[in-house]
């Protein structure tokens, strides 16, 4: 697997990181993969590892507020919805890059799966197919409501107030998953903001409304122990979306990374297997 970084300029100053895993061989599919809130593209280099080993090239970057991206305070989602303007410039850059007749694929979890659907439902027809996994479409149960009132009502006003930080342990089974998470200095642990609550509240609400929008095939996972994105979320979604080529599947006893639970190797070779059935 060759891996290459680069950084390119986002809405309102932002500098965006990116990092771009390929094969040696040419690629049989460009995948953008779209990671998480708090983390960073870093995380998924296993994951790029497999899918280069199943012939696919796999472009990240780290959103703005995020990891190596510079222009916003680290765990703040200023505008969602610049946030998946970034992700649209960079399929642009993917679709003038790549050979004719090479499928890309969208593959994002848990807020990415969030900036996913989004980027979807505004109508862009150079997508093969979606790949979503523990998607923040519907808030966790864990969270009390009352947070979420305050976030809702505060956020436009006060937007930097504290309100929860998220459960580490709640990411995967694997002890060792959770460690490299806790000492990860590119990680955000802090409080989520209001504003950012708010930001991620509105767009979840959006894109429950706008699933009818998503013609291509999706593809959804969720673990049924995730506490951090709610699995119903996920079927509500499922049904309302206005492809007739959907599949969700609840993986029992998974947390919320399901590509960093024991099962990961499954996830990987269902997500693989599906690409191959839709190129």
């Amino acid at each position: 697997m060759n891996t290459e970084t680069s950084t390119k300029p986002g809405t309102g100053g932002v500098t965006l990181h990116t990092i771009r895993w390929t094969p040696d061989a040419t690629p049989r599919a460009e995948i953008l993969l779209v990671h998480g809130y708090g983390e960073h593209s870093g995380r998924y280099e296993h994951v790029a590892q497999r899918l280069c080993d199943a012939g696919f090239a796999v472009t990240s970057l780290d959103h703005r507020g995020h990891g190596r991206t510079t222009g916003v305070e680290r765990g703040t989602v200023d505008n969602f919805d610049l946030l998946v303007d970034d992700l649209a410039s960079v399929v642009t850059d993917l679709s003038s890059g790549t050979s004719d007749g090479v499928p890309l694929f969208v593959y994002g979890h848990s807020m990415g799966g969030l900036a996913t659907v989004r980027l979807a439902e505004r109508g862009d027809e150079r997508f093969a197919g979606l790949i979503i996994t523990g998607p923040a479409l519907q808030t966790a149960a864990s969270v009390p409501k009352p947070v979420l009132a305050i976030a809702n009502a505060l956020g436009r006003i006060a937007p930097n107030l504290p309100t929860i930080e998220l459960d580490g342990d709640a990411i995967s089974r694997v002890p060792a998953v959770r460690a490299d998470y806790d000492a990860d200095p590119l990680n955000y642990r802090g409080k989520v903001t209001t504003g950012t609550a708010r930001e991620l509240s509105v767009a979840m609400k959006a894109a429950m409304e706008q699933a009818g929008r998503i013609t291509v095939p999706v593809l959804i996972m969720h673990g049924s122990d995730d506490t951090l994105a709610d699995p119903a979320g996920s079927v509500r979604f499922s049904s309302a979306v206005g492809s007739s080529d959907r599949t969700v599947s609840i993986w029992p006893g998974c947390y919320h990374e399901l590509h960093n639970e024991p099962e990961a190797d499954d996830v990987l070779t269902t997500i693989i297997d599906w690409i191959d059935a839709r190129r």
